[in-house]
């Protein structure tokens, strides 16, 4: 067996056995200890047990037999009756069939715990004053360190968790670098619930996944650039991606190989435009574009529909919040087009929106572009036609092939894509309203 403290020096036997062959003419036998009288020994030949001094006398290791035994295997052996002790040194041991080895430094006054392994034994592993174990090196500076070897864990066939535990308000950290007291990177779980990953001087965090399921790159502010300057990426729990940069492009989008879409825009799954490239032309496809707007009292009328004529108004929309008024230098409010031939047109409505920063209802008005528009019930449009205000509202063929200040669009199909309650209808157009 293997030892565990100095290495021995002295080891206690009890009484055991020798076997010797007889030969029918040696007389003289060496016994495997020294034992300190006759008596401590029993001689026995062919199974008959031999008289001290008569049959045999003993010199040291030397046992001489008055007469030699006859030839026999094992026909002679010898019983220790009492125990004795000799000088050892434990060589490499076995347990089982797995080489152990030697193993030194174990005793209490000694400075650390070394493991060897080899026929040349090199040290395998240590446990130093500090309780650091290192495996691979004699110098552990960590308490477990592995040096020149991977890590594994884990557990075929079924679930396992590895554990990295914190005590209170400590954090538990992974550092990944080489053997210096800076990481190449390093994340941490915080007290505050916030998974932190930071560079390699760990003292700037480049990413962290806080409680409420934030992902935020070289920022910690879950919506960067809404409703302040901070600058960095988000992906808000909120299923929102807030993207702020301070003095340059904060979004390149580019498509290497050929031309075709860089952006697909989509409603429920569905494709509904598309920004895309061909050469060094960039086109915006199935859309229009779109400014905010107020009605003049700032409250919402639902009784104004998709593809309503809409006409400009002097008054200027107002956003305001806790007594400070957002800056405004070109969106003015519109109303409802009740002028027949109106060359104030502003364009169609699309949509109501609430405006939840503000608290206030705002208007999607379509300008430019592909669109709808609403015809009064019993007009007839061809495609083609050049619209203008009808004055309530809707809109009415042109009576000339000419873009004056009064067009509002061009119908571009006659198919019918909705009708109202009070019988007035919308048909595809471009919309030339400014």
């Amino acid at each position: 067996m293997a030892y565990l403290g100095n290495t021995p020096t002295t080891q206690s036997f009890i009484s055991g056995t020798d076997y010797f062959n007889g030969t029918g003419s040696a007389t003289a036998f060496t016994l495997s200890r020294t034992v300190g009288s006759i008596n401590d020994i029993q001689v026995t030949v062919n199974n008959v047990v031999q008289q001290p001094n008569d049959a045999y006398t003993l010199s040291g290791t030397t046992l001489t037999m008055t007469s030699a035994p006859s030839s026999g295997t094992n026909n002679v052996y010898v019983r220790y009756l009492s125990t004795t002790t000799q000088v050892i040194t434990p060589s490499q041991n076995t347990v089982g069939t797995a080489q152990l080895g030697t193993i030194t430094n174990i005793a209490s006054g000694n400075s650390s715990l070394t493991l060897q392994t080899g026929s040349s034994p090199t040290t395998a592993v240590t446990i130093d004053t500090s309780q650091n174990v290192g495996i691979g090196t004699s110098s552990p500076s960590e308490k477990l360190e592995i040096n020149n070897g991977n890590l594994a864990v884990g557990n075929a066939g079924s679930n396992f968790t590895m554990k990295v535990l914190r005590t209170g308000a400590n954090a538990s950290s992974v550092v990944v670098g080489a053997f210096t007291n800076e990481p190449d990177i390093q994340w941490t779980y915080t007290g505050s619930g916030a998974l932190r990953f930071t560079d390699s001087t760990a003292s700037a965090e480049r990413m962290r996944i806080d409680s409420s399921g934030n992902l935020c790159f070289n920022t910690t502010n879950s919506l960067p650039g809404v409703g302040g300057t901070s600058t960095g990426i988000a992906l808000n729990s909120g299923n929102l991606l807030a993207v702020s940069r301070g003095s340059d492009t904060p979004v390149s989008i580019n498509r290497s190989t050929n031309d075709g879409n860089l952006v697909d825009l989509r409603q429920d799954g569905t494709s509904e435009g598309s920004i895309s490239v061909s050469g060094s032309t960039v086109s915006f496809n199935g859309g229009h574009l779109s400014r905010w707007s107020q009605l003049p009292t700032g409250s919402k009328d639902e009784s104004i529909v998709k593809g309503t004529v809409l006409t400009n108004l002097d008054d200027m929309c107002v956003w305001e919040k806790e007594g400070v008024v957002a800056d405004n230098e070109q969106l003015n409010k519109m109303k409802v087009s009740d002028v027949e031939g109106d060359t104030n047109v502003a364009g169609v409505f699309v949509n109501w929106t609430m405006d939840e920063q503000y608290g206030v209802d705002d208007m999607n008005v379509a300008m430019t572009g592909d669109m709808i528009i609403r015809i009064a019930d019993g007009v007839v449009v061809q495609k083609g036609d050049l619209l203008m205000s009808a004055g309530d509202g809707t809109a009415k063929p042109q009576g000339d092939d000419i873009v004056r200040s009064k067009t509002v669009a061009k119908v571009t199909s006659n198919h019918i894509t909705c009708t109202y309650a009070d019988g007035s209808y919308c048909v595809p157009c471009v919309l030339m309203a400014c």
